[in-house]
């Protein structure tokens, strides 16, 4: 007679062949977090440790004051760049780096990278020439975060806030990038596209509405400016981005440049005889929206 198995041995059956991976819960589970400036992007890849109802997460019980410590768990947090950026600073060169911190109870906290990027949340390391170590401010804020977090709290055109916190700590760092254009452009480069230009059509017949672009040159930087005004560009940056071509940058209202419209819109400067006679507008697929020409 064919005996039936046990409930509690069909269930065990089942669970030994579930595919290894397929369902692992784990106390600080993986978690990533990028982002792009300029052209450089940046990925921070990290175990996410959960506060648990411990308290104090960091002083004498779970990150002690003096400790080097990695801002995640398991394997030491990663931090790596597509190109090379200064952090507070200093130079980092294009890589991946694993992420440690000596935490102190008073000032700034000190963060360590280091080029052995694979290794052990406990294998703290040694002290190397390779290291690149530097302050990082630390702070106390509300709320609370339950499970520790790496952000971008603020970018910019030219870099951005690397923050971590867990609990009421909160460290952070600024990240400057290489920029990818130059601003600036020399006065005898910029002479040649001074001047007063009254807008057309594509097809060069007078627009509906009457405008001018009225081209600068202004603290090493070349501009211009709508009339009648435009509320989103007012005066912008004409950066060159080729022989004869710009593209336009925005200023916040701290007189930073915080967007480069690029390539979705060029301006493409034409000359007779070696000389500026006007330019052309031009969308990101190269289809002629406007054309303005030099007035006297």
């Amino acid at each position: 007679m064919r005996v039936r198995a046990p409930l509690t041995a069909i269930v065990l059956g089942s669970i030994a062949i579930v595919t290894p991976g397929s369902a692992q819960v784990r106390a600080s589970e993986l978690g990533t977090v990028s982002q792009v400036v300029d052209g450089t992007r940046v990925t921070i890849e990290y175990s996410r440790p959960r506060a648990r109802g411990r308290s104090p997460l960091f002083g004498t019980k779970i990150v002690r004051w003096n400790e080097v410590w990695t801002p995640g768990a398991n394997f030491a947090t990663t931090f790596n760049v597509t190109k090379d950026v200064e952090l507070s600073g200093l130079k980092v060169p294009k890589g991946m780096y694993s992420v440690w911190m000596v935490v102190k109870q008073t000032g700034d906290w000190t963060m360590v990278l280091d080029p052995r990027a694979r290794m052990f949340h406990e294998d703290h390391p040694d002290s190397t020439a390779a290291q690149i170590r530097f302050p990082v401010h630390v702070e106390q804020v509300t709320p609370s975060l339950e499970v520790l977090t790496w952000t971008f709290p603020e970018v910019r055109s030219t870099g951005a806030t690397i923050a971590m916190q867990w609990g009421t700590y909160r460290a952070s760092v600024h990240m400057t990038v290489q920029p990818s254009l130059t601003y600036t452009i020399a006065s005898p480069d910029a002479e040649p596209y001074i001047g007063r230009y009254g807008g057309q059509e594509p097809n060069g017949s007078a627009p509906k509405e009457a405008w001018t672009l009225v081209v600068v040159y202004e603290n090493g930087t070349l501009k211009a400016e709508y009339d009648p005004a435009d509320n989103y560009f007012r005066r912008f940056a004409l950066i060159r981005v080729g022989p004869d071509m710009f593209a336009p940058g925005i200023y916040d209202t701290t007189g930073q440049i915080y967007e480069v419209i690029r390539p979705d819109m060029l301006f493409a400067f034409t000359r007779k005889d070696g000389r500026v006679t006007g330019f052309e507008i031009r969308d990101g697929s190269d289809t002629l929206e406007a054309k303005g020409v030099r007035l006297p």
